[in-house]
């Protein structure tokens, strides 16, 4: 992140792959929360790409850990560069069978501009997350652009479960672009209303999220914990180097065990639930 001294920063995001992230829900809200913090404000914008992205500090649970939210662009349910090869450019794919995806599964897809695939199911399956994600991978031809995947499964009104299997990542604890398209395809469902904030579990954590109306358009509101774990000053041309980094630096034990706790009364719920996912 490049802060540009004023309030605003320029951001860029990679997968663990190499490949640059159109965008980064997660990422964001930790690049805001960094921004935040070194100007003492109340709301920064952290540019990627094209968008600006408006980052609030929303003060901290009642665990103490750091929450913020961060405004993404308007979702597209039928972008000009279509996920689903069948649906051809400016081509809705909503709620639809498509055996290449999966025998049973209906599936919905949406640009939050990074491609995603939402199934909501009635019960959860690691491995068939796993397997439908990979056959999402394998399939240029019905999927040519790539996709995420995320399963989503209602736990009440106002709460659900989101998993999300990521193009070039693999199984992800949390994925903040895959819990806006999750949000934004509950309310094209007509699942949930789109103002109604729902709160989100997923093994990385807990979220939650709403849809502001933006014109004729919905534009996903992502709020979660930015947690602060570690710092340290590196040299530049150390990094670039062929050799060993060398560094000091200072873990923050205070939001560590904070947001621990919160993930361990987060798992209890999901236990409670039934699911009992991956755990990193």
């Amino acid at each position: 992140m490049a802060d540009h001294g004023d309030g605003t920063a320029r951001a860029w995001f990679y997968n663990p792959d190499g490949s640059e992230a159109l965008l980064c829900g997660n990422g964001m809200r930790c690049a805001g929360r960094i921004l935040l913090d070194r100007h003492q404000a109340e709301s920064v914008v952290v540019e990627q790409g094209p968008y600006s992205f408006t980052v609030r500090d929303r003060g901290r649970t009642s665990h103490g850990v750091r929450q913020v939210s961060v405004e993404l662009p308007a979702v597209d349910f039928a972008p000009g560069e279509p996920i689903v090869a069948e649906a051809g450019p400016q081509g809705a794919y909503v709620d639809r069978l498509l055996p290449a995806f999966h025998p049973s599964r209906h599936v919905t897809a949406v640009a939050v501009p990074n491609s995603h695939l939402v199934t909501v199911i009635d019960t959860y399956d690691e491995a068939e997350l796993i397997e439908t994600g990979r056959r999402v991978a394998g399939s240029p031809d019905v999927f040519p652009i790539g996709a995420n995947l995320s399963f989503v499964l209602q736990l009440s009104d106002d709460e659900v479960f989101i998993h999300t299997y990521e193009r070039g990542a693999g199984l992800t604890p949390s994925c903040g672009s895959g819990i806006a398209a999750s949000r934004a395809t509950l309310s094209r469902l007509g699942l949930v209303d789109p103002e109604r904030p729902v709160t989100v579990r997923n093994p990385g954590g807990v979220a939650r999220s709403y849809l502001q109306t933006a014109g004729d358009a919905w534009q996903p509101v992502l709020e979660g914990n930015a947690t602060l774990v570690y710092d340290a000053e590196l040299d530049p041309a150390e990094l670039l180097g062929d050799g060993p980094v060398a560094y000091e630096g200072a873990a923050h034990m205070a939001e560590i065990s904070a947001f621990a706790e919160l993930s361990r009364e987060n798992m209890k719920v999901l236990h409670e639930a039934g699911i009992h996912p991956t755990e990193v």
